[in-house]
């Protein structure tokens, strides 16, 4: 039976909770969202969307075609798992391929002319969701059969979506454009054995709300929680197997998985082969820790062999891992 907190993101049956369609003028579609889970407290954490964003049709100029537009409230974060697209923002043009993340803030003007279908999958916070909206939403969800019905989406409330003139643009590579992110290119990296940790996006960069940072892991590697960890987990194993233990479940998730993971259960992971997991809830003050651990481990490393000091920083930075490293 499969785990209750593992998310199949290619198995749609499951994995989404209710979708809505957009279409083109000329009446194509354009995207089909799938809900996976919703936004949780008063920032709307926690939110996810697997997105499949259609090709333009042949014979369409992107250039002409990329619908520049704006968000005045929230935060979006997301990742590129398929095709290519050109994406248009701050005065530039750049290719976005498999392996990419694209990190948006309020009110920053971006486009996107998709050149081949895309699994776009995004994380929110900080929007604002009306109740009629969440209303729609839960009839879709329990009357699947009106997810395409045109009367019933009239009735959902406008997106924040202003839409904004055409671009004028320079074309550039990718590493040039800074809302690109990529794991090949971290703002920071920090090696232990077995795992390569990198900060990808900043908190500053959300709000203070949260950040996101990517687990490069060998075979082998391990890593436990504390007994009842406070912060609720999120994290996405984009590449690779990793067996985990959330509570009493054992499972393995693989590529494009999610393994949604409640607050207080403990829990454990271990790298079955070479994986890359990201971490999306993004509470953990990683950046912040990782900074101060390697730190003092090089400029003080009398402090560093003290009892106590590193789990004083773990308290300091919400990191609520209890060990970590390579099984012997």
């Amino acid at each position: 039976m499969p785990s209750e907190f593992l998310i199949d993101l290619n198995e749609h049956k499951t994995a989404w909770k209710g979708s809505a369609k957009h279409y083109r003028p000329d009446g194509s579609t354009a995207s089909e969202a799938g809900f996976v889970i919703p936004a949780e407290g008063p920032r709307h954490m926690f939110w996810m969307l697997d997105t499949i964003m259609y090709a333009l049709p042949d014979g369409v100029n992107p250039d002409e075609n990329h619908m520049p537009h704006e968000h005045r409230h929230g935060y979006e974060t997301f990742f590129v798992d398929s095709g290519k697209l050109w994406l248009y923002i701050d005065g530039m043009k750049c290719l976005l391929t498999p392996g990419d993340i694209l990190h948006l803030q309020a009110t920053q003007i971006h486009g996107m002319a998709f050149l081949e279908d895309v699994k776009w999958r995004g994380t929110y916070h900080d929007y604002i969701i009306s109740d009629d909206a969440r209303a729609v939403q839960n009839v879709m969800k329990h009357m699947p059969e009106t997810r395409d019905d045109k009367d019933l989406q009239k009735l959902e409330p406008p997106m924040d979506f202003i839409p904004r003139e055409r671009f004028l643009f320079k074309e550039v590579p990718t590493e040039q454009c800074t809302a690109v992110r990529n794991p090949k290119r971290p703002l920071a990296e920090y090696k232990f054995e077995g795992v390569a940790m990198k900060v990808l996006v900043q908190r500053w960069e959300n709000g203070g709300a949260k950040e996101l940072c990517c687990a490069e892991m060998e075979p082998g590697f391990t890593a436990e929680w504390v007994k009842y960890p406070k912060i609720r987990e999120l994290l996405y194993v984009r590449s690779g197997e990793v067996k985990f233990k959330v509570m009493n479940d054992e499972f393995i998730a693989y590529s494009e998985c999610l393994v949604n993971i409640p607050k207080f259960a403990p829990h454990s992971l271990e790298a079955l082969t070479k994986s890359e997991v990201y971490d999306l809830g993004g509470l953990t003050m990683w950046s912040s820790f990782l900074h101060d651990y390697t730190s003092i481990k090089t400029y003080d490393p009398e402090r560093f062999a003290k009892p106590g000091v590193i789990d004083e920083l773990k308290v300091k930075f919400d990191c609520p891992i209890k060990c970590m490293g390579m099984m012997k």
